[in-house]
């Protein structure tokens, strides 16, 4: 076979092996594939080492781009260690692996068998051993989850990291909290604050957040405190002497390519033991801060009004990045803020920003038409689009000649004209330029939608943003008008220096729709 890839990934046995000094695992493992590959004449076009352990494909980026290349034909074969070594992950994943390599064709080679998916009686053994791999890894993760659940039973603090207040201490198979000596009276200054007996003197989480700021304190990572960070700590039994576990769950996205989803399970799923570590509260003032946090809790505004801020996720501040929220005060006119509490870029009226945006829309449109009317050369990108195509047809030439390099390397090695290293050192050289000229594919693929999409856009941009201006202005719904701006805008920025007033601030629109001039 000419195209073949090699794939390593270490297992938890082979996390343990290297742990008791018997070598490093993936260098044994491909010495073992390359001669492998030597006895079968195979052409090792890529090697994708896996440097992690792991179950799920979201964490192994390494198969994630196999699983790429493979759907794309890049290869014949794949040569692995052992079926279980391309996934054990639940039957989804595992379902998705097999398939990708049956839709594709490609064959599954380990040192024992060659699994041809599309033979049924490899397919079924191919799933038998996938539906085995994964029972061994349901065994181990149970073992695993029963060591933590009795620790923690037992009092111990199983967690990577302390929280702000403590730090970990080690003894035997212990592993418990200790107070730390300069954050333990923060926490407890953070909870009579927020839960003081004087109801006038009790501190919301935003003002606690900034009265540790000024005083110079800092969290556990270093940075400022916010609103957020506060609930965190108000909100954890472990400062008065609990330890929990399985307060969250995280369920894997459809799309192995996303991160998992976070939820909060029912505190009746939760595990709540007595840790062995001391608390930093009373259980009183603990709970006293609880019914406060309950009384202040209220259903989020766009919930229960709808949207009422036309440029929500549009505008975005040029000081910190934050977006500009809409800010109504009774009475008096609604105004537009940075999010940032910390940020020192000042608000405006909702009103003064709105008129300010429609009238900077309206006169870029006009230079616009002005810049398309004075464009009176059709030919420049029909040319320019033909000039793409044959550098398309030119890179597609040059990846059908390294296709031919490639076999040519195949015969050398059978006729022992090249040595392994020599082999393997031309392979990977060519599958680098193949790389290259791919990524090359790819760019003038992207470069010549986007000159057809640019040229269509001359056509259509300004009636489009004409359309929209018209309807804007007579809509009194704040989420059609949302719908309407983000159809024609990617963003606004917004800047307004302390010394500026009323209507004097800076906004850059950037549209949507490309312009004639870019790339």
């Amino acid at each position: 076979m000419d195209r073949v890839a090699i794939y390593l990934r270490k297992s938890r046995a082979d996390l343990e092996a290297e742990s008791r000094g018997e070598g490093e695992t993936l260098a044994k493992h491909k010495k073992a594939l390359l001669k492998v590959a030597k006895h079968l004449n195979l052409n090792i076009i890529r090697i994708r080492e896996e440097i992690v352990s792991g179950e799920s494909l979201l964490y192994r980026p390494e198969m994630q781009e196999l699983l790429k290349e493979v759907e794309a034909h890049q290869y014949d074969a794949v040569l692995v260690m052992d079926m279980d070594r391309l996934g054990r992950g639940n039957m989804q994943e595992q379902g998705l692996i097999l398939e990708t390599f049956r839709q594709s064709k490609t064959k599954i080679i380990t040192p024992r068998k060659t699994y041809d998916l599309e033979d049924e009686w490899d397919e079924e053994y191919s799933e038998f051993e996938a539906f085995m791999a994964r029972k061994e890894l349901k065994i181990i993760n149970r073992r695993l989850q029963g060591g933590r659940i009795r620790s923690i039973e037992d009092g111990n603090y199983i967690g990577t990291r302390p929280p702000y207040g403590y730090l970990i201490e080690k003894k035997g198979k212990e592993r418990y909290l200790i107070p730390h000596p300069e954050q333990a009276p923060v926490v407890k200054m953070i909870f009579e604050w927020y839960a003081h007996d004087d109801y006038q003197q009790r501190l919301g989480t935003s003002n606690i957040a900034n009265h540790l700021n000024e005083l110079g304190y800092r969290t556990y990572t270093e940075k400022l405190w916010t609103a957020a960070s506060i609930l965190v700590i108000i909100k954890n039994a472990v400062y008065i002497g609990r330890v929990q576990w399985k307060k969250t769950s995280y369920r894997k996205s459809t799309d192995v390519t996303k991160k998992s989803e976070k939820k909060l399970r029912p505190p009746e799923e939760w595990i709540d033991a007595k840790g062995k570590h001391a608390p930093l509260v009373t259980e009183e003032l603990f709970h006293k801060a609880q019914e406060i946090l309950k009384k202040k809790y209220h259903v989020p505004y766009q919930l229960v009004n709808g949207i009422t801020n036309p440029f929500a996720g549009v505008i975005k501040c040029d000081l910190c990045g934050s977006s500009m929220v809409y800010r109504p005060y009774g009475n008096n006119a609604a105004h537009l803020k940075c999010y940032n509490q910390h940020c020192k870029n000042k608000s405006s009226r909702f009103d003064y920003v709105e008129n300010a945006i429609i009238k900077n829309l309206k006169k870029w449109l006009k230079q616009y038409k002005a810049n398309w009317d004075t464009y009176k050369e059709p030919e420049t990108s029909t040319n320019s689009i033909e000039l793409k195509e044959i550098a398309l047809k030119s890179l597609t030439r040059e990846i059908e000649e390294l296709e031919n390099q490639k076999s040519k390397l195949h015969d050398f090695l059978e006729r022992g004209i090249y040595d392994e290293k020599t082999y393997l050192d031309r392979s990977q050289n060519l599958a680098t330029r193949m790389d290259v000229t791919k990524a090359a594919i790819i760019k003038a693929n992207e470069e010549l939608r986007l000159e057809i999409q640019r040229e269509k856009a001359q056509h259509d941009i300004i009636p489009t943003v004409e359309t929209v201006i018209d309807l804007y202005e007579k809509s009194d719904d704040s989420a059609e008008k949302n719908h309407l701006i983000k159809s024609i805008l990617d963003k606004v920025i917004y800047r307004k220096e302390k010394y500026q007033r009323n209507d004097q601030f800076e906004i850059t629109l950037y549209p949507k729709l490309p312009k004639k001039n870019d790339t």
